[in-house]
């Protein structure tokens, strides 16, 4: 089974504001193209590297900030690249004197996969030939986890959907999209997006 990641996401909330022009500053001296800033009596005025919220980009990660909700993102395709970042990010919170564990909370990774397979809840039917005229079966599914609300700080969410563009009903195999909303502590996170491929691999061949 060959998973392609096509997004690795990794989002959290300030508590409160935090100095952006510092943390470009930071991020600037560590190879990271930043938005421009100008800096004013009442505040700073920042003109995003790319509209509507990237502050900060390296290589194929960027950092993205909404000033509305105060919510700070990191995005890459590749994993590894997304937790270097992350890295990064933390080393500049600690010399800005920021208490990370207090200051960014809850830590969410969004995750989105493609893959070929062949899932056993696509032999599920259901009979409503009596109701429409004819049979349904599942194509899709979702996944939540077992014990956790989807607003409380540990939540995990998995969907598993036809590419239907390129859905083929008589064939074994049909291309997948994954989807995964995973919400945790920060090292649980990370462990998360460091075997990324493989957690997915595992939960896709229990389905």
């Amino acid at each position: 089974m060959k998973i392609s990641i096509l997004q690795v996401r990794v989002s959290s909330t300030f508590m409160l504001d935090p100095d952006v022009t510092l943390l470009l500053s930071h991020l600037a001296n560590m190879g990271y193209v930043v938005a421009s800033t100008r800096v004013t009596l009442g505040g700073a005025t920042v003109t995003p590297v790319m509209p509507p919220n990237v502050i900060a980009v390296k290589g194929n990660v960027i950092v993205d900030y909404d000033f509305g909700r105060r919510s700070l993102g990191v995005e890459g395709r590749s994993p590894q690249e997304v937790i270097l970042a992350l890295q990064d990010l933390w080393k500049t919170f600690e010399d800005l004197r920021i208490d990370v564990e207090k200051a960014l909370v809850p830590y969410e990774a969004i995750v989105v996969a493609l893959t070929t397979l062949n899932p056993r809840f696509s032999s599920n039917r259901v009979e409503t030939v009596d109701v429409i005229g004819y049979n349904l079966k599942m194509v899709e599914a979702s996944f939540v986890l077992e014990d956790g609300e989807p607003t409380s700080q540990r939540w995990l969410y998995v969907r598993i959907i036809p590419v239907y563009s390129s859905f083929r009903p008589g064939e074994g195999e049909n291309l997948y999209r994954i989807e995964i909303v995973y919400r945790d502590e920060r090292g649980k996170i990370l462990k998360f997006i460091e075997d990324i491929e493989g957690i997915i691999g595992k939960i896709l061949e229990r389905v």
